[in-house]
């Protein structure tokens, strides 16, 4: 299902002089409640509460203690491989080569370290969402949510940059009592509402009482302020994260993992079986520590079963880590742990679907963040960057690559007549503030060798030559000297 929903209901036009913003929250929570199971689903999934394998109600409790340190969680460690390496680190003007004013926004917003809320939600789930509103000042501030905490409806969500509605979502705890209140967004209005109590944790309600909770507000924006995040997307609008492809790949990792623990606790060992005697559980437990068993009765016979081996069920496990590598285009030493001794030109290879699928990630969140910032511009009023549609964002390169072939291939290119201040971005770990400081430090070893290009030019014409000769040194403590007792530098003046 998808989680672009279209507004069809005449109710929810915000055009019209009777919309009504308590009915509108109404029916985008219905729409919300349809999608959240599938949600709720992948949630549980990935925090390791759904998932384990089923067991008859008799069972022991040490059995069910087995079974809830049995799960082995390969759904984080995908979403992570590919979280880890989306980073972004400017947002280039095309005419200047510069950040773009607009990227203070983002740095203002602490994004560097909280770009990671939007990206884990989109992987996640398939989408995420943020809205953007001014504060107290007209400075825009970013507020990522999950497609758990936010809806918002197009017309036609194929082509539309932007939706015709939106509900932001979030609890808010006093004491027991978890409030759910919300923002209502239109193409000119936000609508602070109270949305209920909430008494069971982490459990959203089945329905919802909005009311008013403040006045409305413009948000300065032309269009509704929400901006969304998309991982995969065809054109039926199938909206898939990395995570929910794999749900059944992990439930069973799981279940061979459980059955690996059970043998390892019950079976790991040689199991001693005596037949045609029954002792008390003191005589049994008595027996068990003895190195030399003797029993009065002829007729009793002792006998061991071999132990069991779980390297079977480990290598069925690592059998299903490759397979969960495969369908997520990761590379395996990702999710076994299992590397050594590998080159940087191997590890790039092993890396290389990971790579090609990270590019495709970086083109769709890429086009967003660029479309964020442009709305945070307009917000603040900087109508230049808001329209400045040519800006783009600029990724950090995370791919394993040998340092000196790099540096070499840099070299190669400036070699060529390529600028260097326009190669720097292409070595690994250079900011953009670190690439800004050293185009100023070039900037002016420029003009200073260009200074002294043009004074050895200079020399060729005769008369500066022979002002130039006419120069002395200063004397120490000069005949010259002003009251100040400072040297000066005596001239010929002939």
């Amino acid at each position: 299902m998808s989680d672009d929903l279209t507004a069809e209901d005449k109710d929810l036009e915000p055009g019209e002089p009777e919309f009504d913003p308590v009915a509108a929250a109404r029916q985008l929570w219905n729409w919300h409640r349809e999608e959240l199971p599938r949600l709720e689903n992948i949630y549980e999934h990935l925090h390791e509460r759904r998932g384990l394998p089923n067991l008859p109600k008799d069972v022991s409790e040490e059995v069910k203690r087995i079974r809830d340190v049995s799960f082995m969680n390969v759904l984080s460690l995908v979403r992570d491989a590919f979280a880890q390496n989306l980073s972004v680190v400017g947002f280039r003007s095309n005419v200047s080569g510069e950040n773009s004013p607009a990227w203070s926004a983002w740095q203002r917003n602490r994004m560097d370290a909280r770009q990671a809320e939007i990206y884990r939600p989109a992987l996640t789930y398939g989408a995420s969402y943020v809205a953007v509103l001014a504060d107290e000042q007209g400075r825009a501030v970013f507020r990522p949510r999950s497609p758990r905490q936010m809806i918002a409806v197009y017309a036609d969500s194929q082509v539309d940059e932007w939706p015709e509605m939106a509900l932001e979502m979030w609890y808010e705890t006093r004491g027991r009592e978890r409030i759910l209140k919300g923002n209502l967004f239109t193409e000119t209005m936000v609508y602070p509402l109270w949305l209920g109590r909430v008494m069971a944790p982490e459990t959203a309600p089945k329905r919802i009482m909005p009311r008013p909770n403040g006045e409305p507000f413009a948000h300065g924006a032309s269009h509704c302020p929400v901006v969304r995040f998309v991982n995969q997307r065809d054109t039926e609008e199938v909206v898939v994260g990395e995570v929910e492809p794999l749900l059944n790949m992990q439930k069973q990792i799981n279940e061979v993992n459980f059955d690996r623990l059970i043998v390892s606790r019950f079976g790991a060992f040689p199991q001693k079986v005596i037949s045609g005697w029954q002792g008390t559980a003191q005589e049994v437990l008595a027996a068990s520590a003895r190195r030399v068993w003797t029993f009065e009765d002829p007729d009793v016979k002792a006998q061991s079963f071999a132990a069991a081996d779980p390297a079977a069920y480990t290598a069925v496990i690592n059998d299903k880590f490759e397979h969960v590598a495969m369908l997520a285009q990761i590379s395996p030493a990702q999710v076994t742990g299992q590397i050594v001794n590998v080159s940087a030109e191997a590890l790039a290879a092993a890396e290389a679907n990971q790579q090609r699928k990270l590019s495709n990630l970086r083109e769709s969140y890429g086009e967003s963040i660029e479309q964020m910032l442009r709305l945070a511009a307009e917000i603040e009023g900087n109508a230049e960057d808001a329209t400045d549609d040519e800006a783009e964002v600029i990724w950090r390169d995370t791919e394993a690559r040998s340092f000196g072939a790099i540096v070499d291939g840099v070299t190669k290119l400036a070699a060529t007549g390529v600028p260097v201040v326009e190669l720097l971005h292409m070595v690994p770990g250079m900011t953009q503030q670190a690439i800004r400081n050293l185009r100023a430090l070039m900037k002016t070893q420029t003009l200073m060798q260009e200074l002294r290009e043009k004074a050895e030019a200079a020399k060729a014409d005769p008369t500066v030559a022979d002002l130039a000769n006419r120069t002395v040194p200063a004397t120490e403590g000069g005949t010259n000297a002003d009251p100040g007792g400072n040297s000066t530098v005596p001239i010929d003046a002939n």
